[in-house]
């Protein structure tokens, strides 16, 4: 019987090598597979926490998105349990979803997975972080530096579901 092909992750912010939530990879042994990009544009934003939002290019807009970098891991399918918990799928958080990227070292394209923002706000986020103009290709060691850890925000990891509506439901100032 063949073995099956393990599912492929790509990560584009906090659980990056050298970021907060890497050592959550290196303890479930996801095994780094290399530097990665998206094959199509795609819309990075950093919302409450500093915490990156992976989003499809938004429909209503005129923005082409950019090409994401990040980095590509081989999780086990228990991994992949802990992966969803820490990006909270179960609460509506993220969405982890097919992504087609292209393998930074040998050019190749191959299909993995990403969360992505939910979609129930997604495009509500991508406008109030200002749309476009808030995009960015890399979630940097400067973005990092300023991300909230789950363990100091209110409510833990329900908080930063509460923290996007809050921020959601308020007017960007001017």
């Amino acid at each position: 019987m063949a073995e099956a092909t393990p599912t492929r992750v790509f990560v584009y912010g906090t659980l990056k090598r050298g970021f907060p939530n890497h050592p959550l990879l290196a303890a479930c042994a996801s095994p780094f597979v290399g530097a990665a990009s998206t094959a199509a544009p795609a819309s990075l934003v950093i919302g409450p926490y500093s915490v990156p939002f992976l989003l499809p290019t938004p429909s209503s807009s005129s923005s082409s998105g950019l090409v994401i970098s990040g980095e590509l891991y081989a999780p086990s399918p228990a991994a992949l349990v802990q992966l969803d918990a820490l990006e909270g799928t179960h609460i509506g958080v993220y969405e982890r979803r097919p992504i087609t990227v292209v393998a930074g070292g040998s050019g190749e394209v191959v299909e993995a997975q990403a969360y992505f923002a939910h979609p129930s706000y997604a495009e509500a986020l991508w406008r109030r972080c200002g749309g476009e103009e808030a995009e960015i290709g890399e979630y940097t060691t400067d973005h990092a530096a300023r991300y909230v850890p789950i363990a100091e925000r209110i409510a833990g990891a329900a908080g930063l579901i509460d923290a996007v509506h809050r921020f959601l439901a308020t007017a960007p100032d001017n």
